[in-house]
């Protein structure tokens, strides 16, 4: 025995290496989940906020700073590290059985009953699609090898696989029982699944042989010989060789970065900086859909407030952006509203959105005062006839 864990105070349901291979995460029934240093037998993290059993998590690959929880009261938690506390609560609306992080941490996957949720964790836990392809509860979920198929298992005793990109369904397999869990090899020729008659079953994929396969050409190099490596990059692959494409990543803006990472602040801030108005509003609508748009505003100083300032005095009455700009107008002013007088560099543009608002309304009172002609007119006008 090399190490041993002592603070749960009730079952622990999951356990999961992160990807640094020092630390484990632990999920329990007492409600909590906590992290846990191997050299020192040490506790780091222990995150409190769920009201009833912790039975699934699932990690970012590629980051040890975050991790998703899964709870059978129904909500779905994105702990940071280093605060120990959720940044994101998705409300999933049943007990969940299982998760799985895709993406890069940009979307979660949920089971709960015999229903997959996939949800946007970028867009603040936005509910994409939800599909059904199982009869009873779904207990696991798991990505291939490839990263292009994903599987779930049920109490049905179905393995069901779906096309990652499109969520469809594409095959599926029937065991010898009730599945609890399921994983597959690195090469996908592999499925294992635990069943709760407490059998494991391993099904192996079947090489169909054909007799149409040609023969090797006489001289061609063996794989894994020198010839065979250097055999230059116009030789043609093989009818049975596995061509995998490669995606080529989008590299994301600045403000992008921020976003995912939930730093509000700075995402308004690249954004201001790139002098887009196209960019500043998209992001507005997003810190406006986020409920982050105090946040974003709040805590700013005089260089920082200026360009923000600017913006709104050069945009705000803009039809297409009035709306959603007269609210950020008014959550600057909520806030900023005991600092006039501070600056001179924001006292001037506050002026000049004063004076700009006094010519708005006096050009309102002008077209109401025509309206009121063009509708006497039109009265007297019917009246005549």
């Amino acid at each position: 025995l090399m190490r041993m864990f002592k603070k749960h105070t009730a079952s622990v349901r999951v356990t999961k290496w992160l990807n640094n291979n020092t630390n484990i995460l632990s999920c329990s029934d007492d409600k909590t989940a906590r992290v846990w240093d191997v050299t020192n037998e040490a506790q780091i993290h222990c995150f409190r906020g769920h009201n009833d059993y912790i039975r699934s998590a699932t990690l970012i690959q590629g980051k040890d700073n975050t991790c998703f929880t899964g709870s059978y009261d129904g909500i779905v938690k994105l702990w940071d590290f280093k605060s120990s506390k959720s940044i994101l609560d998705i409300e999933n609306g049943s007990p969940v059985e299982a998760l799985l992080s895709i993406h890069d941490g940009d979307m979660v996957l949920s089971a709960a009953g015999n229903e997959i949720k996939v949800w946007d964790v970028r867009s603040g836990g936005k509910l994409l699609r939800k599909f059904s392809n199982h009869q009873k509860t779904i207990t696991g979920l798991q990505v291939d090898a490839t990263g292009t198929r994903l599987l779930s298992c049920s109490l049905d005793a179905h393995v069901k696989i779906y096309d990652l990109e499109s969520f469809q369904p594409v095959s599926q397999k029937k065991l010898g029982g009730p599945i609890l869990s399921i994983d597959i090899n690195r090469n996908n020729s592999k499925l294992i699944a635990g069943l709760t008659s407490g059998k494991v079953v391993v099904q192996v994929k079947k090489v169909q042989k054909t007799s149409e396969q040609p023969k090797e050409i006489r001289g061609t190099p063996f794989p894994g010989t020198y010839r065979y490596f250097m055999r230059g990059a116009s030789t043609k692959g093989a009818f049975d060789d596995y061509k995998i494409s490669m995606k080529k990543k989008r590299k994301l803006k600045e403000y992008d970065k921020s976003l995912k990472a939930f730093r509000y602040k700075k995402a308004l801030t690249s954004a201001l900086n790139t002098r887009s108005h196209h960019v500043v509003v998209g992001v507005l609508e997003e810190l406006q859909q986020r409920s982050g748009l105090e946040a974003a505003i709040r805590g700013r100083d005089d260089s920082s407030l200026e360009p923000l300032l600017s913006f709104l005095l050069k945009f705000l009455f803009t039809p297409r952006y009035a709306s959603l700009l007269v609210d950020v107008c008014t959550k600057v002013l909520d806030i900023y509203a005991n600092h006039i007088g501070g600056s001179v560099l924001i006292d001037e543009l506050f002026t000049k959105l004063q004076k700009k608002l006094q010519q708005e309304l006096h050009t309102l009172k002008e077209l109401t005062k025509l309206n009121g002609t063009i509708e006497m007119l039109l009265y007297n006008n019917a009246i005549g006839k």
